[in-house]
């Protein structure tokens, strides 16, 4: 039986790769039908909570994912409060909140159907396995000591075009820059990063009105229109990027989407993308999905019998798990701390 999943995410730099990673994640579950929202008029300067009704794309959803949607600290109360009864009102579904802001944990908790983590990392901000684009999530929000250790130049080549991408005021937030992102296009963020800065001039992250379009911006405009549309983009923007570089090794060519990273003595390290079948990567996901459902509490614990029967649930017939499977996919992540002898928290 299939579910619809919706992924609802914050229109800024991070807020864009941190939905599209979880998209892509979600997407593997075979019984998942996933759409992400980014949308700058309705996440505007993080009113989101208050006009919840607005996300009409909700109504049709048996499962809602919000990720990077921060919580206002003089109003938090009052956010905490729409969240909750709007929860409340759709007792049918299951809403999920992942953010690496401070949330109202106990506030939230009033509401059975909603499970709700707080992340401080950016790279950890997520569900399901993590690419290189958690890393250059990371770097657009000022976390790069967290990353340093798995982090190559070409991150930063990615943040800087994403963060300019991403700017309010700008033509590409939302629809536009998500489709870029889930059409792997690192080329055109590439050349948005190596543009004059003349033209990315941002006061307090914003584009101002009226400021001129380079080339660059408008070959990428063009191409997100073209990707929106259903066509295949005209292949132009790699032919501007060596033409103006004269190189034609650049960032792009390492697809971020395809790295991985496991967790070894506590430490991050680049993973063999190779070795992560889709498979394997599916019950990564589906496990930390339930995990998350079965955290009622921080502090909430649970068997791996518990954590298994649970992803049953979400994955109805179309993925079989074996309690092998889930000892190999345990070892390598780390979204779980071991408590006492059997007993497990989500991290």
């Amino acid at each position: 039986m299939t579910q619809r999943v919706v992924v609802i995410g914050h229109a800024d730099a991070d807020g864009h790769l941190i939905a599209e990673q979880v998209r892509r994640n979600l997407e593997l579950i075979e019984s998942f039908d996933v759409t992400a929202i980014v949308d700058p008029a309705r996440t505007k300067d993080h009113k989101a909570w208050m006009q919840l009704e607005s996300f009409k794309e909700i109504d049709d959803a048996d499962l809602v994912f919000f990720v990077d949607i921060m919580f206002a600290p003089a109003t938090f109360d009052s956010e905490a409060s729409a969240l909750v009864d709007f929860v409340r009102e759709r007792p049918e579904k299951k809403f999920f909140l992942i953010d690496h802001h401070p949330l109202p944990l106990r506030r939230l908790g009033l509401a059975d159907n909603l499970h709700a983590m707080y992340r401080p990392d950016v790279f950890e901000c997520a569900i399901g396995p993590r690419s290189g684009m958690m890393i250059v999530a990371a770097l657009c929000e000022g976390q790069g000591p967290n990353v340093a250790e798995i982090k190559q130049p070409f991150h930063d080549v990615l943040a800087r075009g994403i963060r300019r991408a991403a700017a309010l005021g700008g033509e590409l937030p939302g629809a536009k820059l998500l489709a870029l992102l889930q059409s792997d296009r690192w080329d055109a963020l590439s050349l948005l990063a190596n543009d004059d800065a003349e033209y990315h001039r941002l006061p307090r992250g914003r584009r101002p009105s009226g400021q001129p379009w380079s080339s660059a911006m408008t070959a990428v405009n063009q191409a997100a229109e073209t990707l929106l549309a259903g066509d295949k983009p005209q292949d132009n923007i790699r032919n501007m990027i060596q033409l103006e570089s004269g190189r034609t090794d650049m960032a792009y060519d390492l697809d971020i989407a395809a790295e991985r990273f496991d967790l070894h003595d506590g430490r991050r390290v680049r993973g063999n993308s190779r070795m992560h079948s889709k498979d394997l990567e599916a019950i990564v996901t589906l496990l930390e999905i339930a995990a998350l459902s079965l955290t009622v509490t921080p502090e909430s614990t649970f068997t791996i019998d518990e954590l298994v029967e649970e992803a049953r649930k979400f994955a109805g017939t179309e993925i079989d798990l074996s309690e092998l499977d889930v000892k190999i996919v345990l070892k390598k992540s780390g979204f779980l701390i071991k408590i006492g002898g059997r007993e497990y928290r989500l991290r």
